[in-house]
């Protein structure tokens, strides 16, 4: 260790510097709102405050902040109105506010219309007339979001974003879902409360247009009745793949892709990640992010390591691969809460370990855990016995190592593990 002097300060400054930056990076979880950044400036001072000569006075402490980019205050606008973030620096929500989107949807259709015009959308609208010119160049709010948002926000957040831009084949309707206010019936909402209507208003316009053609304006009539026709069969593919992945699940990929063993309603589980959840809505979200189509075929193939056996969309929607995954793997077990009525014996001696790591009490619970425990004692009170006796020598091996000097591992175990490490 080399002696420095005025360590204390330095360390304060840079500890400062870094909270200051976190709180402005939309990622972190200190995230409270968009602002400059000293952190660049206070790593360089602090190797410059080191590596000053032996008695020197510290060069002094005079930030200077990296100013954020405009695209982040109309991501982190993005973020206050699907209910995110707090507008006056609450940082993370735990529940959003009742001035953020309904049910966490920011719906947008080829002609601006949606959500985007919505009160709740005040921030977003905000943002883009500070810093749209600078963000979208020719493009307005509307056709950035649908368009271009998303492969920011994919990149902020390293390939593991936290809203889901549903969209259709061409991008011209997209729903921004926050993954974090999304429900069991997220789908029937975004089809109830954003898709139908829009197909509703598409046809009454097409009555309109043949009514307009009809009546002598042809040429100008019968070019918008083509594109609103073309948007009609866009608007009813997506609606098609909403229901199917709401009612029944994902489709497979390709032929060599192993199809689902039930058909089941689609359910966010946050616990399965960005990764498997996303997998599972490949259909609605391949026009802007590709890699879920990958994902989905390694989940329904489950071969090698690209395994997601362990997930709970993986057993929602391959219950009987999952189920003998589980009777041969303990560890799958427990992840699908099936350990006791699979293992009994390795679950009872788990939780007599666990009480005395964790606390006395513990026990591992599931569904009719506690029917398990007491046919396993009654049906198999040998090996019961068996388990308890084994856990007392280890206890006692355990306490006997506390009271002595002898390092944790023996000579020989250590070496073991020094060579598995290499």
């Amino acid at each position: 260790m080399v002696p420095q002097s005025d360590a204390n300060t330095v360390l304060g400054c840079v500890e400062h510097a870094f909270a200051t930056h976190e709180s402005h990076r939309e990622p972190s979880v200190e995230f409270k709102s968009t602002g400059p950044s000293p952190w660049p400036y206070a790593q360089d001072w602090a190797q410059r405050a080191v590596d000053r000569p032996e008695g020197a006075p510290i060069p002094p402490y005079v930030p200077i902040t990296v100013v954020p980019e405009p695209i982040d205050y109309v991501s982190f606008a993005v973020g206050v109105s699907l209910g995110r973030f707090g507008a006056n620096a609450e940082g993370i929500l735990d529940q959003a506010l009742t001035t953020a989107l309904p049910n966490g949807i920011l719906f947008i259709g080829p002609d601006g219309s949606g959500s985007i015009h919505h009160l709740d959308c005040r921030a977003i609208l905000d943002a883009w007339k500070e810093h749209g010119a600078e963000v979208g160049g020719a493009d307005d709010l509307p056709t950035y979001l649908r368009k271009s948002f998303f492969d920011f926000h994919k990149k902020l957040y390293e390939n593991r974003p936290i809203y889901f831009p549903l969209s259709s084949a061409k991008k011209s309707f997209v729903a921004f879902v926050s993954i974090h206010r999304w429900t069991d019936d997220t789908l029937t909402v975004l089809l109830a409360d954003h898709l139908v209507p829009t197909r509703r208003r598409l046809e009454g316009e097409l009555d309109d247009l043949r009514t307009a053609k009809a009546s002598g304006n042809k040429a100008k009539a019968e070019k918008r009745f083509v594109e609103v026709q073309k948007l009609l069969e866009e608007l009813n593919d997506f609606i098609g793949k909403v229901t199917d992945i709401a009612d029944k699940g994902p489709p497979p990929v390709d032929e060599k892709t192993t199809k689902r063993e039930v058909d089941a309603r689609f359910v966010m589980d946050l616990d399965d990640g960005v990764m498997v959840n996303s997998a599972a809505l490949w259909p609605l979200l391949e026009p802007q992010w590709k890699d879920p189509k990958k994902w989905w075929k390694e989940l329904a193939n489950a071969q090698g390591k690209r395994n997601y056996d362990w997930s709970h969309l993986a057993g929602r929607y391959f219950p009987k691969r999952v189920r003998a995954a589980c009777v041969a793997d303990p560890s799958l077990a427990v992840a699908h809460k099936c350990f006791w009525e699979l293992h009994p014996a390795k679950a009872y001696a788990w939780e007599l370990r666990l009480q005395d790591e964790i606390r006395p009490d513990f026990t591992i619970d599931e569904l009719a855990s506690k029917e398990a425990r007491i046919r396993f004692l009654q049906d198999r009170p040998k090996e019961a016995a068996q388990i308890v006796a084994d856990e007392k020598r280890r206890r006692e091996r355990k306490a006997a190592k506390a009271e002595s000097d002898e390092p944790l591992f023996e000579q020989g175990e250590a070496e073991s593990d020094e060579a598995d490490d290499a």
